[in-house]
């Protein structure tokens, strides 16, 4: 049976600042505002091992390019079966549909479990550890339906806002000595 999904005002913040943009960013190939998603000092975690987000964006972005120069494009979605958040502080897991699509429109997605651990920082919501799972199969997804982020739409006023948002604050801390 699956686990209820409380939907807290925090929720909806996370979804924002977090899911809505990762899911715009990735559609757009635009490492820059999916990096100002993540604390600094963040951590991905998986079956290799762990490593600082700042090297794992390299390798992303690398990705993205290679996609971009073989005409693919890319995107992500969220489903959650567990969140648990306050005002400050968030646990989520679930799992997320990346899907890669060719230049002939054939889609190949992967359904990957993660758990993500945020905190709220000078007012904006960061990832400061990403845990992702082996791949899992469509029916992961499937049991989590209708328990995405409140607001989707990529190209939402909303989704827009968090983005210049995250950038201007990624830039700032860039600048800083």
């Amino acid at each position: 049976m699956p686990v209820a999904v409380a939907r807290a005002a925090s929720s909806d913040e996370i979804d924002a600042a977090i899911w809505n943009v990762i899911s715009a960013t990735v559609a757009a190939g635009d490492l820059a505002g999916m990096a100002a998603t993540y604390h600094a000092d963040a951590v991905l975690v998986s079956s290799k091992g762990t490593v600082a987000i700042a090297r794992q964006l390299v390798e992303w972005g690398e990705g993205m390019e290679r996609a971009r120069l073989e005409g693919r494009s890319a995107s992500v979605s969220f489903r959650f079966s567990s969140r648990q958040d306050d005002e400050a502080t968030a646990f989520e897991r679930g799992v997320f549909r990346y899907a890669e699509t060719d230049a002939d429109g054939v889609e190949e997605p992967v359904f990957i479990p993660f758990e993500a651990l945020l905190v709220k920082k000078d007012g904006r919501w960061l990832i400061v550890m990403e845990r992702q799972h082996e791949a899992t199969d469509e029916s992961a997804w499937s049991a989590l339906a209708d328990r995405g982020p409140a607001s989707s739409g990529a190209g939402s006023k909303r989704v827009e806002q968090a983005l210049v948002e995250a950038r201007g604050a990624l830039s700032s801390a860039t600048q800083e000595p």
